[in-house]
């Protein structure tokens, strides 16, 4: 088996019968927000996937796995000189989790059931929905799955060929079954695991812009969580992934700071941290190849040599630093676009959005659910209302920021008014938009997960690639 690293959590597996692409985001950049670290090497993409791919396994419906401009770039074959250019993905099948839960859209991005209308918007055909616990035979080789513990379908994924066992665990967090399946006496023996090195963050550092009051404590539950799934798959070579970005604003303001406030356990840190637990391990990016024979895994020849990158040097950019200083949130300065509608318009846009998202239902059930924005205009004056959805007014509070009007009990939101504008216009996605505003509540998370937004963003990424 043969596994070559596009970054992050993107990886193509060859089995010598099947190539299967898992997690593909094989653009440099995310979005304004996350640009791959280290980044892609030029043509690395082209290079890799030249001979295409049979099988596209997605972990889960987040965007950094479920990549929109990713995929669209799976959906064709190489140029050719007439018009009739042949469609890959018609010979492409897609592998992603289903299951009965209903859509948790706060908690869970842009509800994983759009996975499969996605899909067919971009050109795929061949769609696979697969409950996580199921097993999936290809041909020669064999996908196992496992849950997640979080509240919507996501799977580790267990590729498996008479010489081979990988197992690639994407972002899932540690399952009980995933836990009992490998403490039975009939537990499958791994040649190698990617587990994930990235599952705890700080809170509140973007979103409240809350500087850091105890590092060693978040530290210490992420290495807890690493430690766990050490110890509950065990391999030959374990591999911390999941973990090949930073923050990189594409506009003049500079958020590098919060890549010293965010990852608070790097993969070089797990890797001592393996050393340390007496297990072998090792660390690959873009590029480079892992080849499983003879039950051991290793680094070997690929588009990127086995000793191409400092990873030291690499992640020490994005190293957890306590004396970082975390900047207080500015609506005049942390804002994206332009104003062209008043304030209470866009406030009562948000408001009618809200109606049928679980924050509103939950709004409903309790009477709650009142909540304090505040909009910086483009003529520089800033105005607090209330929003209440029970009520479903809108109400002018007075001018400054949100959280001089709280009182008691509301939530709060503070941003610019052009911000606000330019997510409800789906000029930004809502993952892509942080640091921009700051906030208590998940709200406008509420709002702009909503499967309305996730229709904007896929029809604007079919306009973008039809482009000439």
């Amino acid at each position: 088996m043969r596994l070559t690293s596009l970054g992050h959590a993107s990886v193509l597996v060859e089995t010598g019968t099947e190539r299967i692409l898992f997690d593909p985001w094989l653009t440099q950049r995310l979005d304004r927000f996350w640009e791959h670290h280290p980044p892609l090497p030029d043509d690395l993409v082209r290079e890799v996937l030249d001979d295409g791919v049979d099988y596209v396994v997605l972990s889960h419906h987040h965007f950094d796995h479920h990549h929109f401009p990713s995929l669209l770039r799976l959906v064709d074959g190489a140029d050719v000189d007439f018009d009739d250019s042949p469609r890959q993905s018609s010979g492409v099948t897609c592998v992603y989790p289903a299951g009965p839960l209903p859509p948790q859209l706060t908690a869970s991005g842009l509800g994983h059931q759009a996975i499969a209308w996605t899909l067919r918007r971009f050109g795929f055909e061949r769609l696979r929905p697969v409950t996580p616990g199921d097993t999936v035979t290809l041909g020669g080789a064999t996908l196992r799955t496992f849950p997640s513990a979080v509240s919507f379908p996501e799977m580790s994924v267990l590729v498996e060929t008479p010489d081979a066992a990988v197992m690639l665990c994407g972002d899932a967090l540690l399952h009980e079954e995933t836990v009992a399946a490998f403490r039975r006496d009939d537990a499958p023996r791994l040649d190698a695991v990617l587990v994930p090195a990235h599952s705890v963050s700080p809170p509140g550092v973007l979103t409240e812009r809350r500087p850091l009051t105890d590092p060693d404590a978040v530290r210490a539950r992420a290495v807890a969580n690493f430690d766990r799934y050490v110890e509950a798959i065990p391999a030959a070579v374990t591999v911390p992934s999941s973990f090949g970005w930073r923050v990189s604003g594409d506009g003049e303001r500079d958020y590098s700071w919060c890549n010293r406030t965010m990852f608070p356990f790097t993969p070089t840190e797990a890797l001592r941290r393996l050393d340390e637990l007496g297990r072998d391990g090792l660390l690959w990016g873009p590029g480079q190849v892992i080849e499983v024979a003879d039950g051991k895994a290793a680094l070997t020849d690929g588009p990127v040599p086995p000793a191409a990158y400092d990873f030291d040097q690499v992640y020490s950019e994005v190293t957890l630093d306590p004396g970082t200083p975390v900047p207080p949130f500015d609506a005049s300065l942390d804002r994206y676009g332009c104003q062209t509608r008043a304030c209470e318009d866009l406030l009562r846009e948000l408001l009618d959005r809200l109606v049928a998202t679980d924050y509103w239902y939950r709004a409903l059930d309790d009477g709650a659910g009142r909540h304090v924005v505040s909009l910086y205009e483009d003529d520089g004056g800033e105005t607090a209302f209330l929003l209440d959805p029970v009520a479903d007014r809108v109400t002018r509070l007075g001018s400054g920021p949100a959280r001089n009007h709280l009182t008691g009990g509301e939530g709060w939101t503070e941003m610019a008014a052009s911000t606000l504008e330019a997510m409800l216009g789906a000029d930004l996605l809502f993952g892509s938009s942080f640091g921009l505003w700051a906030s208590d509540g998940v709200l406008l998370s509420a709002v702009f997960h909503h499967p309305s937004f996730y229709t904007h963003h896929v029809n604007r990424a079919l306009r973008e690639a039809s482009r000439p």
